[in-house]
């Protein structure tokens, strides 16, 4: 039996998305505080839910048809690296493809991506296809969904993560909830963040187990990340440094002036 539910927003809710959208949304949350606060609505029937469904698939093929036919023709090409293969027309290694992001109050801005190194891929967990993202002169990690929807959305600011708080699944630290985030951000949020800036502490990392610990390493070895004693201190810091409000964090960091920052999280 599913743990989602279907439930169209009646108001814009931060990280879920904008009024009138169809979300899926696990059932136990809904029922325990998106129903009761009139947040969503849920969908019950079928044919409606379909209706809204189609509905919702029609408005973003719009919006992706603002992509320019060569982007098109790129990400058809890129979406898979299997096509670099022997025998191929498209032979070698794929350059970096370039595109123009959209900033807030800004005309836009270049920058490019290309798949993240093949020889390196074992010491990320499996299940995402990874890329990276070159931006003024630095690598970020990425997803490729995520990449999907920074080259559509328009980005809001830079998002400040507090790495080692969010690396828990049931009471234990775990690097699942690092990789997650990128499609949450991409499909869940109703502002779009770019780069992603990640603190961790140095005593997060110790209590990872050997394979996660790897994996955080690999993590860090990109820009946007650091590994520091006290991660909250440093959290402001790079809040400042990267002119953003947005930190995400289930931590209220009581003992901070946190007047000026908006703390957001996955609920």
């Amino acid at each position: 039996m599913s743990s989602k539910i279907s439930v169209v927003l009646l108001r814009d809710f931060a990280l879920l998305g904008r009024k009138g959208e169809l979300v899926d949304i696990e059932k136990d949350y809904a029922n325990s505080y998106l129903l009761p606060q009139g947040i969503v609505k849920q969908i019950k029937n079928k044919d409606l839910l379909k209706h809204l469904k189609e509905k919702q698939q029609v408005q973003k093929r719009r919006e992706q048809s603002g992509l320019s036919e060569h982007s098109k023709a790129l990400l058809y090409i890129y979406n898979d690296p299997a096509v670099i293969t022997e025998g191929n027309p498209i032979m070698g290694r794929l350059p970096p493809m370039s595109f123009r992001v959209h900033f807030k109050n800004s005309d836009g801005r270049r920058m490019s991506w290309e798949w993240y190194p093949s020889h390196r891929l074992n010491r990320l967990p499996a299940g995402y296809k990874y890329v990276i993202l070159l931006y003024k002169g630095r690598k970020y990690l990425g997803t490729f969904h995520y990449l999907q929807q920074l080259l559509m959305r328009k980005v809001h600011s830079p998002l400040i993560i507090d790495g080692s708080n969010l690396g828990w699944v049931k009471g234990k630290p775990a690097m699942d909830p690092i990789f997650d985030l990128y499609d949450y951000i991409a499909d869940k949020s109703e502002k779009f963040f770019f780069p992603f800036v990640w603190a961790f502490d140095k005593s997060f990392k110790r209590k990872l187990s050997k394979t996660e610990r790897r994996e955080l390493n690999e993590f860090c070895a990109w820009s946007g990340t650091k590994i520091v004693d006290y991660a909250d201190e440093e959290i402001f810091k790079l809040a400042k440094r990267y002119h953003t409000r947005y930190i995400f964090s289930q931590d209220h960091f009581r003992q901070y002036h946190t007047e000026y920052f908006t703390r957001i999280t996955y609920r």
